[in-house]
């Protein structure tokens, strides 16, 4: 995580950086630095790159009011906004040098209140899932992860923020609301055997819900469970653990589904083509963590062995 540095002003590339602290309501664009709180561990969702961006909200409250005791006070202050990567420079109060780096910022001209006002924010990415933020309800994502498969993340709230913190500055901490699962595969033959995996379908899980982030973070699943399609195809798989078909970003939940997979059994003499399905895979899949489950398959049988990736 980056380290915050005292500044006297922030302007763009184009601008210049005052030495000046005003009295009052300096003019100190609304800024933001990004960061992942957790991960899941694909190459996708790895860093908070300067290629993407998020959306946020933000309402204000008085001098002497906090969020706690005056949230249902509180004004809108800045509506559903994009914000994107720039390169900014800084004036450091210490040294009066100039430092470079990247934050986010809405496309207005959007600028903190006075000093005795304080800002509470929400945030998520990317900037086009279909979401809302409401200072009640928090972030809400509605999702069908058979068709969408949106790596959603969502901050909780950061409440009482002064333009005197950072700089103006503010740090969006975001967090996964879903999590990732994926599959590899294992022979377990005789000899010189050979078995290709056909196709590999997690039965039951559940696919389509509503998450809100407050007033903690937590989903509303929808009662219907779906087969979730893992791979299909002709994979020639050997002894070694090998991963298989595709990962999927799935809704956390306390997951009971059997797996089915459909594979031949080839030996000097013959191919038998086989339909297994496991005992039930009973696991709770939290939201931010990675799952690797995997299958051995067998003369006549699949049996799995689970694994948790931090």
């Amino acid at each position: 995580m980056k380290k915050y540095i005292p500044i006297l002003a922030v302007c763009l590339f184009a601008g210049c950086a005052s030495d000046e602290t005003q009295d009052y309501h300096p003019e100190l664009r609304l800024l933001f630095q990004p960061n992942m709180y957790m991960h899941v561990s694909h190459e996708d969702v790895d860093l908070f790159t300067t290629d993407r961006s998020f959306g946020v909200s933000a309402w204000k409250l008085s001098e002497g009011q906090t969020w706690k005791r005056d949230a249902s006070q509180a004004v809108s202050y800045l509506s559903m906004s994009e914000a994107r990567s720039r390169k900014v420079s800084f004036t450091d109060a210490s040294t009066n040098g100039t430092i470079e780096d990247t934050l986010w910022m809405v496309s207005d001209n959007v600028y903190w209140p006075s000093q005795e006002e304080s800002l509470t924010f929400l945030a998520y990415s990317p900037y086009s899932a279909n979401c809302s933020c409401d200072p009640m309800l928090g972030v809400t994502y509605t999702v069908n992860t058979l068709e969408n498969q949106t790596d959603f993340l969502y901050s909780r709230l950061h409440a009482d923020k002064f333009s005197s913190n950072n700089g103006g500055v503010v740090p969006i901490q975001f967090e996964h609301a879903l999590c990732k699962v994926d599959f590899r595969v294992k022979k377990q033959v005789y000899g010189n055997d050979r078995i290709i995996v056909k196709s590999i379908t997690l039965d039951q899980a559940h696919c389509r819900g509503t998450f809100r982030s407050l007033a903690t973070p937590h989903w509303e699943k929808e009662e219907t469970l779906e087969p979730l399609p893992i791979f299909e195809g002709n994979e020639d798989i050997g002894s070694v653990p090998q991963s298989i078909g595709r990962y999927w970003m799935m809704i956390p939940q306390q997951l009971a589904s059997p797996v089915t997979v459909e594979y031949e059994y080839i030996t000097p003499t013959q191919t038998l083509s086989w339909k297994k399905q496991t005992v039930p895979l009973r696991t709770g899949l939290e939201a931010g963590r990675s799952y690797t489950f995997t299958l051995l398959i067998g003369w006549d049988d699949v049996i799995f062995q689970q694994e948790l990736l931090e």
